[in-house]
């Protein structure tokens, strides 16, 4: 399943299948673990959402850091 959600087309998505990420909401004091599971379950394909309308697609290099690491530093970030 996690590679079909990293492989998506976001040119051939169905937007409306899209979660935006500003309807997310993450608990700042829940350990990371939590936070991410919460980010993933409400985004529902954490590689493809929307984000203002717009399609995002997330690809990381592989070099050691995990998708969790990633959205952990974008929420961190404050995203």
């Amino acid at each position: 399943m996690t590679e079909a959600m990293k492989n998506v087309d976001p040119r051939k998505v169905d937007r409306s299948a899209l979660r935006d990420r500003s309807t997310v909401l993450i608990d700042p004091d829940a350990p990371t673990e939590e936070r991410i599971r919460a980010w993933i379950e409400q985004l529902g394909n954490p590689y493809v959402y929307l984000d203002g309308g717009v399609v995002v697609k997330l690809s990381f290099a592989d070099r050691g850091e995990t998708i969790e690491d990633r959205i952990n530093a974008l929420y961190l970030a404050g995203a």
